[in-house]
């Protein structure tokens, strides 16, 4: 649990660094980059809205290990 939550926390911090680097050198992206923001909120906003919060947090964990554990070709 300890590994997966430390793995958790660094993946989160290389998409920071990744996101900032690429916002830095390709300064065009920043619009798609703030459209994309809006339409996570706007599904986040909804999802709390018609399922309630304990289940979208549900959502949000089933999904990043879903995608954590597809195997890559």
């Amino acid at each position: 649990m300890l590994r997966f939550l430390l793995g958790f926390v660094l993946a989160i911090f290389l998409f920071l660094v990744v996101g900032s680097v690429l916002l830095e050198e390709f300064p065009t992206i920043q619009p798609l980059w703030e459209e994309i923001k809006v339409q996570a909120a706007t599904l986040y906003n909804m999802s709390i809205v018609r399922y309630g919060a304990i289940p979208t947090l549900l959502i949000i964990v089933a999904l990043f290990v879903l995608i954590g554990s597809s195997k890559k070709m």
